[in-house]
């Protein structure tokens, strides 16, 4: 890192800090701390939902994949992704718009009772916990490599600087420096993909081994390939259904995503914000997937290096003075985008699920600052396999709890009658029967229809046993 490198940093942290001060003058109670005033323009909302969504996982995650693969397959899921957004525009955003909620799992409390509600908060929170701290270790380990300093000190130095300015400006703050933050870190990919294509080392190696013709005959770029079975993990049927699936889950039942399309003024401009949100996926998973096949196809790096080094290391090894910053910048902006975002998301479902409302701004504040504060540590005392795939980790976590939400939501979309009791088994045993299959090393990739097919048929069965019981 050089002086110039680390005024780039400086200057990053600092505009943003000022930022959020400047913004605090315009929150004046809860809603407008929680949803931004729901005065956010569709554009904006949609850039934070991807900034959100991909962090650290597209800017390391992406590239090692089509380095390690040595296909783009993994756009397969991606597709999915954009059809489950379609589905819950129309399915799940309605109802959270009919309601006038700050918090989606409101509606479990209005359909199935306070107990309800509070549990399936609890499942968000403890999701949240998991899966953005270990997003959050894997960016300070990026930032710990690029800059050389201590993991620890990159854990507080982002926890510190995150926490401050979305405690102190609220939603809005974030969505604004989430748009922000997005066109650095895809600028960064963009970057890297200019600066391989220039590299002498790059074209020492292609008159050798390497010509575009070759990515192609190699299957470098394949997308679709695979069984059309649903049996097969490797096939395209079952990658879109799992896309889809996930994406129901994180964008249509996970209050870290409902909660930036809650804040535009209606139906319509959600919906633009949700369905949006996919096409900018696939477009930014496309320049990601590309960077980790020029890397591969360049002859960086010998086959002994971690694929989940890769970027990071061409970065180190590569990027000159200036662009470094600025790809640290990318890589922080990464980080920030979701952490920030769930700090401010676990606050709102902290105050408006288990309070109930009953605090004032300052006390939503505070949630806020002790949210972000226990990211930051569990960050710090969590470790994880370095062999392992960041983004197959983070899927992992998140699928033992998806299903049994997204039940519990089609439940209450449903215009059918069913007693509380019988919903609070139905979802306990789901998320039990995934921790028996996933002690079989039943794969994953499963576990979300397991569990919706599993708590709808418990939760049917309880539900007549007790009505007869009763009878």
């Amino acid at each position: 890192m050089t002086l110039l490198d680390n005024i780039i940093i400086i200057f990053f942290f600092a505009g943003i800090m000022l930022f959020s001060i400047y913004q605090k003058r315009n929150i004046k109670n809860n809603n407008s701390y929680f949803l931004a005033g729901k005065s956010m323009h569709w554009f904006v909302v949609m850039l934070s939902i991807v900034a959100t969504e991909t962090s650290v996982l597209t800017f390391v995650g992406i590239p090692a994949i089509s380095y390690s693969k040595a296909n783009w397959n993994f756009l397969q899921v991606v597709f999915g992704y954009i059809f489950g957004r379609i589905l819950v525009s129309y399915f799940f955003l309605p109802m959270y718009y009919k309601e006038g909620i700050v918090s989606i799992y409101q509606i479990i409390g209005f359909k199935f009772g306070k107990f309800n509600q509070k549990m399936a908060s609890l499942t968000f929170l403890i999701t949240r916990l998991f899966a953005d701290g270990v997003r959050f270790l894997a960016t300070a380990g990026i930032v710990s490599t690029i800059t050389g300093w201590n993991l620890d000190f990159s854990i507080l130095a982002i926890g510190i600087i995150t926490i401050f300015y979305s405690s102190m400006g609220g939603l809005k703050t974030i969505l604004w420096v989430d748009g922000f933050q997005f066109f650095i870190y895809l600028s960064c990919g963009l970057i890297a993909i200019f600066h391989i294509l220039n590299q002498d080392v790059f074209y020492i190696a292609a008159s050798n081994s390497f010509n575009y013709q070759k990515i192609y005959d190699n299957g470098f770029l394949e997308v679709l390939s695979g069984s059309v079975s649903f049996f097969s993990l490797q096939g395209v049927l079952m990658s879109v259904l799992a896309g889809a699936l996930m994406s129901i889950g994180s964008h249509g039942i996970d209050y870290l995503m409902v909660q930036r399309v809650l804040s535009t003024k209606d139906i319509s401009s959600a919906r633009k914000a949700m369905i949006g949100s996919g096409v900018f996926v696939l477009i930014q998973f496309s320049i990601f997937l590309c960077v980790g096949t020029l890397i591969l196809n360049g002859g960086f790096f010998n086959s002994s290096i971690n694929s989940n080094n890769i970027f990071t290391q061409y970065i180190i090894d590569y990027i000159p003075s200036g662009l470094k910053g600025i790809m640290l910048a990318g890589a922080l902006s990464a980080a920030m985008s979701s952490l920030s975002s769930s700090i401010n998301s676990l606050a709102s479902s902290t105050i408006i699920d288990i309070f109930e409302g009953k605090v004032n701004l300052n006390r939503s504040m505070l949630a806020s600052v002790l949210w972000g504060a226990l990211l930051t540590l569990f960050c710090m005392i969590f470790e994880y396999d370095p062999e392992s795939s960041i983004i197959v980790l983070c899927l992992k976590i998140v699928s033992f709890t998806y299903g049994g939400l997204i039940s519990l939501f089609i439940f209450a979309r449903l215009d059918i009658s069913f007693l509380k009791e019988s919903i609070k088994v139905g979802y306990i045993f789901s998320i039990l029967l995934l921790l028996v299959l996933a002690y079989f090393d039943i794969s994953w990739e499963y576990f979300i229809g397991i569990s919706i097919i599993s708590n709808f048929l418990i939760a049917c069965i309880i539900d007549l046993l007790i009505r007869r019981l009763e009878n």
